[in-house]
């Protein structure tokens, strides 16, 4: 089902002749039309940079990957050095290296260390946890400022150089936000790593046309952490690359595989399947997919359908080869008890039986079902509080779409507390197509963005 892996935090790669060789290509998955470019103001030569927004190790414009490459950290495997001739790249591991190490006084803050989820208490676990104390192990976001010099951001990517991201062996659940704001890929990237060894391996994300904006300032806030859980889970970055407007990428390898329904073992079609929004498939009757030229590295591949539970498996794919990886999803029974044990294992769920009449905030009669099972886990749970979030595909005007999904928000609480939930446990908000869990140049990606969330209001946060 899948193949062996690896873990999450920041980092991102950078090789070859001036950059060791660097990174791989995406050509645009399909669209039918290029968003708008997100033009950032003209920067002057020097950018005068505070402490707080550190300068990168490194720049390079117009380079073999990107019309703007900024890399924080440097490549070095976390100070240990790589074999000569190895291109980290090409997705190969690294060798085992020894633990614990610490940073070097030049090192940028957040990279060559090894951190520990800030929910950590007295869990045991992994070595980097038994190894490593406070405050040294706490984690640091990876910060960078950097001048855009007027490029029209079109696309933009992050690679990271990740070791030992174990969340699923130590039960830690990450949150990773860029300048405040969910990344949901990378999230479900780095918690369905299971790195061993310990060995460093690359992760590329791909940001989705309404998150470049994030990036216009020519600033970057990556942080990756799980304040809530006493997971005993450490890790490391050694570096991390922002890719404006990445070129094709140089290493690339090919993904095969099924999807299926996890109870029946029958294929599934319209699966929605993505490699770190690098390269994206639809399945085909048989739950097919093929994915070609994704950057290698650690391969993560995830599923998603409206109608099921989402699955994720991770594979290492070396440049120029195949692999097969195999996506078995849980149908959602929308029940209470179902609904439960998804928000006590992600913190948040993802409703897709709420309907409402086209473009209003009106909830249709076959909403009823799903509704009622939310309420019956309040009720199960009487000191469960919850946001309940709307979100919308990119299709309208985006301050249309953000007044939609605040309506509609608003409508489901207000069915709630019709119907006894108090009104003090249930907080409403709407994000319009702000935060996208798919693309939204294919209908299958724009079904999976219209949903409304629920999260525990604990593990909510602004931004």
């Amino acid at each position: 089902m899948r193949q062996p892996v690896p873990g999450f935090l920041i980092a991102s790669v950078a090789l070859a002749s001036a950059w060791w060789l660097g990174a791989c290509t995406p050509a645009a998955p399909e669209a039918p039309a290029a968003p708008a470019a997100v033009v950032a103001p003209p920067a002057p030569a020097a950018t005068s940079l505070d402490a707080a927004w550190p300068a990168p190790d490194k720049v390079e414009r117009d380079g073999p990957d990107a019309a703007l490459a900024v890399q924080v950290g440097d490549i070095d495997n976390f100070g240990f050095g790589f074999p000569e001739g190895f291109d980290p790249f090409t997705g190969k591991s690294t060798p085992v290296h020894p633990f614990p190490f610490q940073p070097s006084a030049q090192d940028a803050a957040g990279t060559d260390r090894i951190m520990v989820v800030s929910g950590h208490r007295q869990a045991t676990g992994d070595g980097y946890t038994a190894d490593t104390a406070r405050p040294d192990n706490a984690p640091r976001p990876l910060r960078v400022a950097f001048p855009l010099d007027g490029i029209a951001l079109e696309r933009a990517a992050l690679q990271l150089f990740v070791d030992d991201f174990q969340a699923r062996v130590w039960g830690a659940r990450y949150g990773v936000r860029l300048n405040g704001t969910e990344l949901p890929m990378l999230e479900t990237m780095l918690n369905a790593l299971d790195q061993t060894g310990p060995i460093g391996k690359l992760v590329t994300v791909e940001l989705l046309p309404e998150q470049l904006p994030l990036l216009r300032d020519g600033k970057v806030e990556l942080s990756i952490d799980d304040p809530e859980h006493d997971a005993a889970d450490g890790h490391a970055i050694d570096f991390m690359r922002v890719l404006v407007n990445p070129k094709p990428w140089r290493h690339v390898g090919i993904v095969r595989g099924v999807a299926v329904d996890q109870t029946s073992g029958a294929p599934l079609a319209g699966v929605l399947v993505s490699a770190g929004n690098t390269r994206q498939a639809t399945t085909s009757d048989d739950g097919s997919f093929v994915l070609q030229g994704v950057p290698a590295g650690l391969a993560v591949v995830v599923g998603s359908h409206p109608d099921y539970e989402g699955d994720t498996e991770a594979a290492d794919l070396v440049a120029g080869e195949t692999v097969e990886v195999r996506l078995e999803l849980a149908p959602t029974g929308k029940t209470r008890d179902s609904l439960a044990a998804q928000l006590d294992k992600q913190g948040k769920v993802d409703l897709y039986g709420i309907y409402f009449d086209t473009d209003k905030d009106r909830l249709k009669d076959e909403s009823g079902p799903v509704l009622e099972q939310v309420q019956a886990l309040l009720e199960a749970r009487p000191g469960l509080r919850l946001v309940v979030a709307g979100h919308t595909d990119a299709e309208g005007a985006d301050a249309h779409n953000l007044d939609l999904s605040n309506r509609r928000a608003a409508a489901v609480v207000a069915w709630l507390v019709a119907r006894g939930i108090a009104a003090d446990r249930l907080q409403s908000e709407g994000h319009g197509e702000g935060r996208p869990v798919a693309g939204n140049d294919s209908a299958a990606g724009r079904a999976l963005n219209r949903r409304v969330e629920l999260r525990e209001a604990a593990a909510s946060a602004d931004g």
